[in-house]
């Protein structure tokens, strides 16, 4: 079958255990965060022809709440986004207008400024090699904590907006004006694995990523945040 719009197989994999109202994801490539993984859901769900109430579902992160809290204590000294071109060559959704899409829009300018340096017909070439473009972004006040309140609230709302999910392709790290450093994986609760991919095959080895997700979630309970 056709994967769903704005999709590709094999570009990217995302692993679901499913426990009760529970769910533990897994997810490499491009595919990024449990948003990722929902909007993929809903778009296969849509294909399949299901009927809306069988549609209905949505995704709530489990938080560290620690760092949570310390983040909302201290407030926000720097935004620091850490990321490639990849990402924006993939089709925007026009009723997204989340940070992530804004993110997306802003890239999309700075390739079409690469773009328009070198000649068309070397667009094809460039167009195969955006990910290796890094884009790097610090966001910080004037002043730092003695800048305007305005400023710095401000900062602190999109902080509060992309800490629960990782922008497409990037990695999000926040200092704060008490000196901690957060990453956007440490407010919610994950964790990084390393596997291999199938001799001469892109995919991964399915009993393995299971292992990871199972692994995890036996870490979880013994954290107390999974329900038995």
């Amino acid at each position: 079958t056709d994967p769903p719009e704005n999709r590709a197989f094999k570009l990217a994999e995302a692993f679901v255990l499913i426990e009760g109202d529970q769910v533990l994801v897994c997810t490499d490539g491009t595919m990024r965060g449990y948003k990722t993984v929902s909007r993929y859901f809903r778009s296969l769900f849509d294909k399949s022809g299901f009927s809306p109430s069988e549609q209905a579902f949505d995704f709530e992160p489990v938080s560290n709440q620690d760092k949570r809290r310390t983040l909302e204590k201290e407030g926000v000294k720097e935004l620091k986004i850490l990321g490639t071109m990849y990402a924006a060559t993939r089709q925007m959704d026009p009723k997204n207008d989340g940070i992530n899409q804004k993110l997306r829009e802003w890239k999309k300018s700075v390739q079409t400024l690469l773009q328009d340096e070198i000649s068309e017909e070397d667009h094809e070439t460039l167009a195969e090699n955006w990910g290796n473009f890094n884009v790097h972004t610090i966001i910080s006040p004037k002043g730092g904590s003695r800048a305007e309140p305005i400023v710095l609230e401000s900062l602190d709302a999109v902080a509060d907006s992309m800490i629960d999910e990782v922008p497409d392709d990037s990695e999000l790290v926040i200092k704060t004006r008490g000196g901690s450093e957060i990453k956007s994986g440490d407010v919610i609760l994950s964790s990084t694995v390393t596997t291999y991919r199938k001799k001469a095959r892109n995919d991964l080895d399915h009993f393995e990523m299971w292992r990871h997700l199972d692994e995890y979630r036996t870490e979880l309970i013994q954290l107390k945040a999974w329900e038995t």
